[in-house]
Parts: structure tokens; sequence; C-alpha cells
């Protein structure tokens, strides 16, 4: 509206936080607080890289080269752990990164064995849905089987339902502190991790800041997990927020 901007607010790699935690892997819990470029720190684990952590976030001077010269190895990491974190078995990996049964065996392996917690996860979700009918997430949501245990299926509901209620309970605070009149911010859609809105360009720090606030949700894991937010605008279109 005439003199309002827009604001795209999205939860930073949000299902990816919540896997790890799942996991409670603390060299991966390490790397997400470094703010590292995630693809990149996996691939030298699995391909033996000799990175130096520090140097694989974005603003390290050596960080281009090393995107560049390992781009291959990276790629191939962020899809084959990303589909291997979901529960996706051998010959599946192989023919969706094609590659061969046996190198995707491999590559499961040696992730696994490099964070043992993902594995973990995989056996106390699976056994859980066997002993009890349904898998629950960290805010209490259940999903009910009904006796079709598909492990993929499974895991991907876990990060999933856990960042809808923290985007959830986001759009809640923020409608309930509009209602109040601690802010003008309005919202006008949710796309699964994210929320757009728009607030009176007169108020653009005090309501950024507003918004900042509401939309840090604790999720209740032992070492709380609490996902950073990013929030891009435009006075002109959600198109153009940057």
């Amino acid at each position: 509206d005439p003199g309002f901007c827009f604001f795209d607010m999205d939860l930073d790699r949000a299902d990816l936080q919540v896997v790890v935690w799942e996991a409670d892997d603390e060299p991966l819990k390490l790397a997400l607080r470094s703010g590292v470029d995630m693809h990149l720190f996996n691939a030298a684990t699995v391909f033996n890289l000799d990175l130096p952590l520090d140097e694989l976030v974005e603003t390290h001077p050596a960080y281009a080269e090393h995107k560049a010269r390992f781009g291959r190895q990276r790629q191939l990491a962020k899809q084959a752990v990303h589909a291997t974190n979901y529960g996706v078995g051998d010959r599946k990996l192989a023919v969706t990164i094609g590659i061969t049964v046996h190198e995707a065996s491999q590559f499961r392996a040696k992730w696994f064995a490099a964070h043992p917690g993902i594995l973990a996860w995989h056996k106390r979700t699976e056994q859980q849905a066997a002993r009890k009918g349904y898998i629950e997430n960290r805010f209490g949501a259940r999903f009910y089987t009904f006796g079709r245990n598909n492990l993929p299926e499974l895991l991907a509901w876990t990060p999933q339902s856990t960042v809808a209620g923290v985007i959830n309970r986001a759009l809640y605070n923020i409608d309930c502190a509009e209602q109040a009149g601690e802010t003008e911010i309005q919202l006008l859609l949710q796309v699964h991790d994210s929320l757009g809105g728009q607030f009176p360009v007169d108020r653009a720090e005090q309501d950024l800041a507003a918004l900042r606030h509401l939309a840090s949700i604790p999720i209740p894991y032992p070492d709380p997990l609490t996902i950073s937010v990013g929030i891009k605008t435009s006075t002109e279109s959600w198109g153009k927020c940057k």
C-alpha cells in the first residue's frame, strides 16, 4: 500500500538446523553457528578435502577459490547429504545423483561414520513409529502412521512440522502485537518457513526490530535451538525485496 514497506521474512536454513539438532551432532552445530557454506563443509568431510573451517565463510578471501576448485564435490555433497539425511537408500541415491550403487553405499557409510547422530535419529524415528504408531516433534505435534511406516516420509515430517511450528508461533506473536497496538505490522501471507507483510515506512526501524524479536522462537531441545531470521524489504513489491 502507499506509504508502506513490504517485508519477506524467512528462517535461515531451517530444516537443516532441525535435522542437526535431532541428531545432536556437535561438529554440524559448530559449522552452522559459524555461518560456513555447509555444502562445502560436508564435501570436505566425505571427500577428504583439506579445508579449514574459517575459510568456508563467504567473507573469507579464500572462500571463492575453494568453491570454484571443489564445485563438483560441493554439488555432489549438497544432493547426497540431503538425500541421505532423509533416509534414501543406496540404489535410490545412486539413481538420484548419477553415481554407482557402490559409490552411493560408500558415501552413506562415510557420512554416517562422520555423523553417527544422523543414523541414530533415523533408528529412533523408526523405532518410535513401530512401537507407538506415531512420531512426535519437539513442540508435541504428532504424526500418526496407521501402520504405514515409510522412513523417508517420517524423517521429512519432523523438520517440516517443527519449522511450521516455529513460523506459526511467529505469526501468532506478530498478530498479537499488532492487535495490541504494539506494532503496525500487517501480515499478508505465509509460505512454509517465511512470512510476508507490510509496515509503515516511517516505522521501519522499530517494526523490523519487532519482527526479529517476535519471530525468535526457541525450539525446546536440551540444547535449545533458535533459528535466525532473515528479512528482505521493498517499498515497491514482494518480488523486489532485497
